[in-house]
């Protein structure tokens, strides 16, 4: 918005600033004057006059003589360096309020962080503890099976051994007798 209004001593301008407070802190802004969020901004360029602006209102104004002599343009000058110089101080007080502001919130997110951490290592060990103990309750199971199979095959190997030694005595006997028969044809 501008409007110059005519008076003896020259012309004021009224400019519309963009607030700070009215934008997304994290929005950037490009080349053509839009943020990321495509919001199109207005800039008050410097020049040689004397601004002011309020801070609620966020209008500054400028009163810009028609006729400058060398004396005023430096005051002039002068001003708007201040005026510059001021606002720098302020970005800067801004910028290093909002640096505290992130590092208290850091130091605010630190212990829920650290009770989360704590919370997570113990959820985690209590899943080790019982995965462990469904491994060693499946060993147990199945080494009690394993040793039931095991005891049946020592039971049949046993018995085995004794239905072969049986044989081998039969088989012996059965030589023998064989021998005695054989002995007893012949004669």
């Amino acid at each position: 918005m501008s409007q110059q209004l005519l008076g003896s001593s020259g012309s004021i301008t009224l400019h519309s600033t963009p607030k700070t407070g009215h934008h997304h802190a994290s929005a950037k802004v490009s080349d053509e004057g839009r943020t990321s969020t495509g919001e199109t901004l207005s800039f008050v360029k410097l020049d040689e006059s004397i601004e002011q602006q309020s801070e609620d209102s966020g209008i500054c104004v400028s009163k810009s003589p028609t006729r400058s002599s060398p004396d005023q343009s430096t005051v002039e000058h002068d001003s708007v360096l201040s005026l510059t110089n001021s606002r720098i101080e302020d970005i800067g007080k801004r910028a290093q309020d909002l640096i505290e502001r992130i590092n208290e919130r850091r130091a605010m997110d630190q212990p829920v962080m650290n009770s989360f951490e704590e919370q997570l290592t113990k959820k985690v060990s209590e899943m080790c503890q019982q995965v462990r103990e469904q491994m060693f309750d499946y060993y147990e199971q199945r080494g009690q099976g394993i040793q039931a199979i095991i005891s049946e095959l020592s039971e049949v190997l046993e018995k085995s051994s004794q239905f072969s030694m049986e044989l081998q005595e039969a088989s012996q006997t059965l030589k023998a007798v064989n021998k005695t028969l054989q002995h007893v044809t012949e004669q």
